[in-house]
């Protein structure tokens, strides 16, 4: 065998193998990428439940004052009332 025919040999098993190492290393990446997505996901989640739970207090406590205030108003209109 003629040394050109040897390096394209030699040439094809390096691509071969370069190959193959790029699929391992693309097996052994893959599963990290899909571990840091899933813990950006639920930090993201987390982080939008307690904002949605802050407002959802903000909401009660204002609905709640709101409430106790027209309650206050009618009691007074009431009363307004009958005095007259």
């Amino acid at each position: 065998m003629d040394t050109q025919k040897k390096m394209a040999v030699a040439g094809a098993g390096l691509i071969a193998v370069g190959f193959g190492l790029g699929v391992v290393g693309a097996l052994l990446i893959v599963p990290a990428v899909v571990v840091w997505t899933v813990d950006l996901a639920e930090k993201s989640a987390d982080r939008l439940f307690t904002h949605a739970e802050k407002a959802s207090k903000t909401v009660g406590t204002v609905a709640g004052t709101l409430q106790r205030t027209f309650t206050e108003a009618t009691k007074a209109g009431v009363a307004e009332m009958r005095r007259s």
